[in-house]
């Protein structure tokens, strides 16, 4: 597990109590701005887990937050494409095993009889959104009520990293993870600035469904699915706030209900446009990109714009050396090659023959 780093204000003024468990060793500063805001540390390095400490000051802190329970603080500054966390899975449960409850809880008991007594600690200490009984003093399936609750898409697999599930969930973000295979490793990147002392937040929701939608949609599948009523930063809005928000949420919902591959370039641009602005998730406007740049005509002015603007994102989101950030500059380094031959072209001299 690697933590690596480089992220508005958490206005809670609060003394957080002392938790026993999870210490990085390193004291949290929060800046004078919110000296008023006390953070007890945990351990976020539990003995016997092994942690490896890239950056001599590590990107977040994992501390208890008044009515949210545990999140992510952000120890300084972090800008877009920062890395925040990587995070070897604990659990990769393949998607066919994923779909059966009964299944995929004999496949998490089997797994979790191989780490480490302080490894089942911290899985252990994650929420389980569940509804149990107060005289139910039987759980059949312990261990899929925390995976389900937290688990995270790993391409076609789900998996479980317990420390990147401390993330809390925001209608409008400020990071997303990233699945990296190839490496083994979930990854937690940044999408927006995140002052030192903000908490590091991700969205649940799929920005293509819910989690580009109105207010009142996206409450209703955080209550049903996950079983809170989410008080951040979008969905406190009030008066003109409010109303610019839902209107430009309700364009997003027009354009995408027409279908993204049916829009022409000015609307794909538009939506771009009204994600940023609503702080979308960036591997979903990298999609936006791709749709724009396979539309535009070849050796466009438009068709290379894509191409760096697609680029630009995947190395951010992805890493320089991942298999998106590889396509994409095979893209742009075509784009280059048709320019050449445009420019041969245009200077050679006219034929008489």
């Amino acid at each position: 597990m690697v933590v690596i780093a480089n992220p508005p204000e958490h206005l809670l003024v609060a003394k957080l109590p002392d938790i026993e468990k999870l210490d990085l060793g390193v004291l949290v500063e929060l800046g004078s701005e919110l000296a008023a805001l006390q953070i007890e540390t945990i351990s976020l390095a539990p003995d016997g887990l092994v942690l490896e400490i890239i950056n001599a000051s590590p990107a977040f802190k994992i501390v208890k937050i008044p009515f949210k329970g545990y999140g992510m603080i952000a120890t300084r500054k972090l800008f877009p494409g920062d890395l925040i966390l990587a995070e070897k899975p604990v659990f990769i449960v393949p998607d066919a095993i994923f779909e059966d409850v009964e299944q995929c809880e004999e496949f998490l008991e089997k797994e979790m009889n191989k780490l480490s007594s302080d490894e089942r600690e911290l899985v252990l200490s994650l929420t389980d959104r569940r509804e149990v009984e107060k005289d139910d003093y039987y759980d059949p399936n312990p261990y899929c009520g925390i995976f389900y609750t937290n688990a995270m898409t790993y391409e076609d697999d789900a998996v479980l990293c317990p420390l990147m599930a401390r993330a809390n969930h925001s209608c409008r973000p400020n990071a997303e993870f990233i699945s990296r295979p190839d490496l083994g490793e979930q990854h937690l990147v940044t999408n927006y600035v995140i002052n030192k002392g903000e908490e590091i937040t991700i969205n649940y929701m799929s920005m293509a469904e819910e989690g580009s939608d109105t207010k009142e949609t996206r409450q209703f599948y955080l209550r049903r699915d996950y079983g809170f009523q989410c008080t951040c930063k979008a969905c406190t809005l009030q008066d003109q706030e409010l109303l610019d928000d839902e209107s430009i949420r309700e364009t997003i919902k027009e354009l995408q209900a027409a279908g993204t591959d049916k829009l022409d370039p000015a609307e794909l641009e538009s939506l771009i446009s009204k994600a940023y602005h609503i702080q979308g998730k960036h591997s979903y406007i990298l999609d936006l990109f791709q749709i724009l740049y396979r539309s535009a005509p070849v050796g466009s002015y438009r068709m290379v714009e894509y191409a760096v603007n697609g680029f630009t994102i995947a190395v951010n989101l992805y890493g320089i050396g991942s298999k998106e950030a590889k396509e994409w500059k095979k893209q742009l380094d075509f784009q280059k090659s048709v320019n050449v031959l445009i420019l041969l072209d245009e200077n050679l001299p006219e034929s008489h023959f």
